[in-house]
């Protein structure tokens, strides 16, 4: 026991004597945490730039284009001559869409033939892309749907009658969990909590990988691994403790579910991690060597988390690596906590999956240090 409780002490020493390790800490995750949040903060893409080109200049253009310009998601910025000047301004990234009106459209819709509005989208950014398609097929059915209505009156078609006949059929959608689409409410905790990944991962790493370099016997490894896991899962549960408490406040992030099960879950998420930064530095031996493992584990998984790209559509070799990785199991607990309102029971499974990954790593760890002390008792 005196050994355990003399490691702890080393630890705590260690951290706060040391200025990279204060840097490492106690700045560098809240900077990282801040900027992060501070990106996605207004949540939805407004006022996105655009142009139009108008060749019909009619009463039913100048429709269209008020209607563009009066949507939350566009700013009709240039009203330009040819489609030319239209792909000029999206190589130039002045604008996101072009939109052109051919010549002759109000006739035909008056004859009731069909007249096409082109848009011209920059895919290069999926997200503005994907908002520019939707908004601008909204707009146009909305106009579309009017000019229906006016057209059937004419003929002398009731509005009420007019109406069910252009709908036959409605839908009524109902967004549960995040009903706005706010990209700050989904993504950042997300990135959040990767990056603190990142850093449980380090924290296993480096300390453990710095007492192999010494090349001294090691009296306990259980004592050994439980001290400086202890120090270091106080200090990331504080950490937790200020992502719920502080951070989803300030930047107005709705939490939904149960703060209980999610700390429980983070805990669990803590060991698993830091467990897995240990049997990095147990493998290699080194810190510098543990880091590179380190970074080749955390810098890809977020992405391999399922947390914005469905587990399901990835290739069967990527989704199997993902679930030794303890920031895929937290990432679809901690989302049904926080967005979903899940009950604790159904948060159970991916707690098993955790305490299952962190004795996985806690053992394996065990066996190479174990291995190590062995070495170094032959050489002595």
């Amino acid at each position: 026991m005196k050994y355990l409780i003399d490691v702890i002490i080393k630890e705590f020493k260690t951290i706060f004597t040391n200025k990279n390790y204060i840097f490492l800490v106690c700045l560098w995750p809240f900077i990282d945490c801040l900027f992060l949040g501070g990106i996605y903060f207004y949540g939805n893409v407004k006022n996105m730039p655009i142009a139009i080109v108008d060749n019909d200049n009619s009463k039913t253009s100048r429709t269209i284009s008020r209607y563009l310009n009066t949507s939350y998601a566009f700013d009709v910025v240039y009203k330009t001559k040819n489609i030319d000047d239209i792909k000029y301004l999206l190589t130039r990234n002045k604008i996101f869409m072009g939109v052109v009106i051919p010549k002759d459209t109000q006739k035909k819709i008056k004859k009731s033939l069909p007249a096409n509005i082109d848009f011209y989208i920059d895919g290069s950014n999926y997200l503005t892309a994907n908002l520019s398609e939707i908004e601008g097929a909204n707009i146009l059915g909305t106009i579309n749907a009017g000019l229906k209505n006016v057209m059937m009156k004419k003929r002398g078609i009731q509005s009420s009658h007019a109406n069910a006949m252009m709908l036959p059929v409605r839908n009524d959608t109902s967004k549960l969990f995040n009903p706005t689409y706010h990209y700050g409410y989904f993504l950042t905790p997300g990135l959040w909590i990767s990056i603190l990944g990142q850093l449980f991962l380090i924290f296993g790493a480096l300390p453990l990988g710095k007492h192999l370099e010494e090349k001294q016997t090691i009296s306990n490894i259980f004592y050994l691994i439980f001290g400086k896991l202890f120090v270091y899962a106080i200090i990331s549960i504080i950490y937790f403790e200020i992502l719920f408490q502080i951070l989803f406040p300030v930047f107005q992030i709705p939490f939904y579910g149960n703060t209980f099960g999610a700390i429980a879950l983070s805990i669990l998420f803590i060991i698993a991690t830091i467990l897995l930064g240990m049997l990095m530095s147990a493998i290699t031996g080194n810190r510098l060597d543990a880091l590179k493992g380190c970074l080749l584990i955390g810098a890809p998984a977020f992405l391999l988390s399922g947390y914005t790209w469905p587990l399901d559509q990835m290739p069967t070799l990527m989704r199997t690596i993902s679930h030794f990785i303890p920031l895929t199991t937290y990432l679809e607990g901690f989302r049904k906590i926080f967005q979903q309102n899940m009950k604790l029971e159904f948060i159970l499974p991916f707690s098993k999956i955790l305490i299952c990954l962190a004795l996985l790593y806690f053992i394996l760890t065990c066996i190479f240090l174990f291995i190590r002390n062995k070495f170094l008792e032959v050489k002595v």
